[in-house]
């Protein structure tokens, strides 16, 4: 059975696929007999038209901001792609113009074509096809389902490998224009920091994502163009001058450079190498998975590496912090970049699970732990 909203979604589409022009621009509008939008644009006069908020705030959101919102609140799984859901792909480098990924709407569900290959219906704006279009792609699977690869255009073989994300456009659990459950919506309490890509990349377990408390979706709320990438075993990163933030220098034998909370990256480590300007790696995992990503990925473990030296507890009040120099990502990664608003959000964020929660229970369930906040 189709909802009021979704047949509301249909019919607006069917109207402006019967409109007579149709051309691929990067200035969406819809005029009396014509639409021309490129793929986010098409997204963004969807969410104008239904009254869908649009990721960050954004007037004219890019696919990758599609993507960051996509990556956090979606699956990546062919099984749970249904009519009316989003998909999205980013490019890892972000150029200055141009694409930075692709953001489509599925019209159907997949239809398996051979071992880990599905077609599916869609509805996107492309050059190739000079604007809006229905038309068909191929998706790619690994043997669990986990989509790895997208076909674009049927009338090439070239598959593009690469994580795809999708969620429903209309979202009743989540909030599209932060990536954070509706009850926990953060949107009117958030500026943007840098619409560019921040000088940190973020290698994430997939349990990490899972989590109600997962904090890289505060860091995408300051920082939209974030590059995460998920999984256990990850492909060298191509950025030049890679510094490894991890703290535990005995494990493999590096040389670690600590840095003083306040105090900005060093351009050269203590191995002489120079770092200007440098990228910074930072794990999101238990310490336990992030010890196994750093065994399991050897090239992780020839980088330079860093650590951080906070003055302060821990504000992630809801976890057990296992010691008093311990730090949740978000935390770190405001560190870093020393982005006292970032912070600001996560206590924000962690007192609105607290009062969800209940301060009775927050009580009893946390009094033990060493960042214990009492009322």
């Amino acid at each position: 059975m189709i909802s009021v909203s979704e047949q509301a979604l249909e019919n607006l589409i069917s109207v402006w696929d019967k409109l007579e022009e149709k051309g691929f621009s990067r200035q969406p509008q819809v005029v009396a007999n014509g639409i021309f939008c490129d793929c986010s644009g098409f997204i963004s006069l969807l969410c104008d038209e239904l009254g869908v908020r649009k990721p960050y705030g954004l007037a004219q959101p890019k696919a990758v901001h599609f993507f960051a919102i996509l990556q956090e609140i979606g699956s990546s799984h062919i099984s749970q792609i249904k009519p009316w859901h989003l998909l999205a792909w980013r490019k890892d480098q972000l150029p200055k113009s141009g694409d930075t990924g692709h953001i489509l709407l599925a019209a159907g569900e997949p239809k398996k074509i051979a071992d880990n290959v599905y077609r599916l219906k869609v509805v996107d704006s492309t050059k190739a096809a000079n604007g809006l279009a229905r038309r068909e792609i191929c998706l790619h699977t690994s043997e669990q389902g986990r989509l790895l690869g997208v076909q674009l255009h049927m009338a090439t073989a070239k598959v593009k490998r690469t994580p795809i994300y999708h969620a429903p456009l209309l979202n009743e659990r989540y909030c599209l224009a932060c990536g954070v459950p509706q009850k926990l919506c953060l949107c009117e309490v958030v500026d943007i920091a840098d619409l560019s890509a921040p000088s940190i990349i973020i290698l994430r377990h997939p349990e990490e994502r899972k989590k109600t408390l997962s904090t890289v979706s505060l860091i995408k709320q300051r920082y939209p163009s974030l590059l995460v990438k998920e999984g256990e075993h990850f492909a060298p990163l191509r950025q030049p001058n890679l510094v490894l933030l991890f703290p535990d220098s005995e494990a493999s034998g590096s040389e670690t450079d600590k840095i003083p909370e306040g105090e900005s990256l060093p351009g050269k480590t203590k191995s002489g190498r120079h770092h200007e300007p440098a990228t910074m790696v930072l794990l999101d995992a238990t310490w336990r998975k992030a010890k196994r990503i750093l065994h399991e990925n050897p090239w992780l473990g020839t980088l330079p590496r860093i650590s951080l030296e906070p003055t302060s507890l821990s504000d992630y009040r809801l976890r057990k912090v296992p010691n008093e120099h311990a730090l949740s990502t978000v935390e770190v990664f405001a560190m870093v970049q020393k982005d006292s608003e970032l912070q600001e959000l996560f206590r924000v964020f962690m007192q609105k699970q607290i009062e969800l929660m209940g301060r009775d229970k927050y009580e009893q369930n946390y009094r033990d732990h060493i960042n214990y906040e009492p009322k």
